[in-house]
């Protein structure tokens, strides 16, 4: 369907295709943040009220299976609607004008739970930074002003770059993302290749005073696994690993060529999942299931002890340490340059469809990137990155938030069927029941996983502030589409629901 005149802002988005196919699988593992899972494990076991047979190498594949019909759902949709805003777009369209006020209030909250990820990931990535400096010789302490000063200035920096240019941004994302993963495949050579004597004897020197390896590894009497350990673990790959499949399809009308719209969604999520896989297993291999996991679930070591800072003193070489500890801290900031990126295009797309002010789509002339919604990012996630550090000190404070995107998420599944249903004479029927049971297993996934978020909110971050910020965002969305409609009815005679039944321009 074409886009009739006056339905939406302008006739064409004024983007343009930076993106190549590395480009558009970087910032789908980007989004999916395998650093930052590997880096803040620690902080989830120990929430955990039993780490029994909670074993992270079969949770990991679980999720993954459990993320299979989203992986079709994102694959197909995005090669048949390659649009600014992807899921924005297939969920408000499949929905229709009827239930607009309601889609865009759950749009609202996938939004800023997105800014409030980069505000937990901003933070952890301080976090990350002061447990690697000592052991690069640095001794360095950040207070809660400090902590939240720095995570504020890694943020401003790459939305900077962003405004600066799209085609910057995308280079910068890519950039961090590559050497990113390079340093996790350093890591994993080293855990496997590193005689288990000498990986003791350096994690010993790590530990705090009045821990040893020994004493460790014996404290943990269980299994090696469980089926219940390894689902109380699945909402920790949820927050962070393998739902989040919609950055490419965010920017797929800026993707060049057929092939990185089409494979761009199933590549990426096949290498996160060996990658995060694999990253634990080397963990496992290295100082085995008993040490790893009575370590990580200590909160008097999990703050000193990581993946990462495991790696780094297991390696016993000071120019390994300095580029493992290089890319502990890259991890973070590649999410971080993901969503600089990706969530502006969602901000984009509501502006664009009138819902919100013109001026989120407005597109720089001279830099060509839509500057307004990119300052409008920073200032919502410095206020978050503040908000947690002042009153929790802890990112996980935010984890709560995770209610609104995962409630979103399960309508995508909805949405797909419905666009199946409503474009039956348009695809073939393999595609057509491909959508069909891969919508419907996708909403029953997130539905559960809504359940385990809601049914264990001192593990899951339920907090004031964590559903405050989810409430507050629905009703926004909602508040934004009505007033909206209102005004331009009675201003201009345009009614903006009109949009819900048309695919926009690219």
């Amino acid at each position: 369907m074409g886009a009739k005149q006056g339905v939406f802002l302008r006739e064409s988005t004024g983007l343009v295709k930076e993106a190549g196919f590395w480009d558009a699988v970087s910032i789908n593992i980007a989004n999916m943040s395998i650093g930052a899972a590997l880096g803040t494990a620690g902080f989830t076991l120990a929430a955990l009220p039993s780490v029994t047979g909670v074993n992270l190498v079969y949770a990991s594949l679980i999720a993954f299976l459990l993320s299979v019909p989203q992986i079709i759902v994102y694959t197909l949709l995005t090669t048949l609607i390659p649009r600014t805003g992807g899921d924005y777009v297939w969920l408000t369209r499949a929905f229709g004008p009827r239930a607009a006020w309601l889609i865009n209030g759950l749009v609202m909250a996938f939004v800023i739970q997105a800014l409030a990820y980069y505000a937990l990931v901003a933070t952890a990535g301080v976090f990350q930074l002061e447990s690697v400096l000592p052991i690069l010789g640095i001794n360095a302490s950040f207070n809660t002003w400090s902590m939240i000063s720095i995570a504020i200035a890694f943020f401003a920096i790459i939305v900077i770059a962003n405004i600066l240019g799209t085609r910057y941004g995308i280079r910068l994302m890519t950039a961090l993302t590559t050497v990113s993963l390079l340093g996790l495949i350093i890591t994993v050579i080293i855990l496997f290749t590193t005689p288990k004597s000498m990986a003791i004897a350096a994690i010993n020197k790590l530990l705090p005073s009045g821990y040893t390896y020994s004493s460790l590894a014996s404290s943990y009497k269980g299994p090696e696994f469980t089926l219940s350990g390894a689902f109380m673990v699945i909402p920790f790959f949820a927050l962070y690993v393998y739902p989040w499949l919609m950055a490419g399809p965010a920017i797929a009308s800026e993707i060049k060529g057929r092939g990185a719209i089409k494979y761009n969604v199933p590549v990426a999520a096949l290498i996160t999942m060996v990658m995060a896989t694999i990253g634990f297993e080397a963990l496992y291999y290295s100082l085995g299931f008993n040490f790893v996991t009575a370590a990580l679930s200590n909160p008097n070591i999990n703050s000193i002890l990581n993946y990462w800072t495991i790696a780094m003193v297991v390696s016993n070489n000071n120019v390994l340490s300095w580029i493992i500890g290089i890319s502990s801290v890259t991890w973070y900031l590649a999410i971080l340059a993901y969503g600089a990126i990706v969530i502006v295009r969602y901000w984009f797309a509501l502006a664009f469809d009138r819902v919100w002010p013109s001026f989120f789509a407005y597109v720089s002339p001279r830099f060509g990137t839509p500057i307004y919604a990119h300052v409008t990012d920073l200032a919502i996630t410095a206020m978050l990155i503040a908000l947690t550090g002042i009153f929790y000190g802890t990112f996980t404070a935010l984890y709560g938030t995770e209610v609104g995107p995962l409630t979103y998420l399960a309508l995508v599944g909805v949405a797909a069927v419905l666009i199946a249903l409503r474009k039956n004479n348009e695809l073939s029927g393999e595609v057509r029941t491909a959508l069909v049971v891969s919508g419907i297993l996708q909403f029953l996934v997130f539905v559960f996983l809504d359940y385990e978020f809601l049914a264990y909110p001192q593990i899951w971050g339920g907090n004031w502030l964590a559903y405050g910020v989810e409430l507050g965002a629905v009703i926004l969305g909602i508040a934004a589409y009505v007033i909206a409609r209102s005004i331009y009815l009675k201003r201009f005679g345009i009614d903006i629901s009109v949009a819900y039944v048309e695919i926009p321009p690219e």
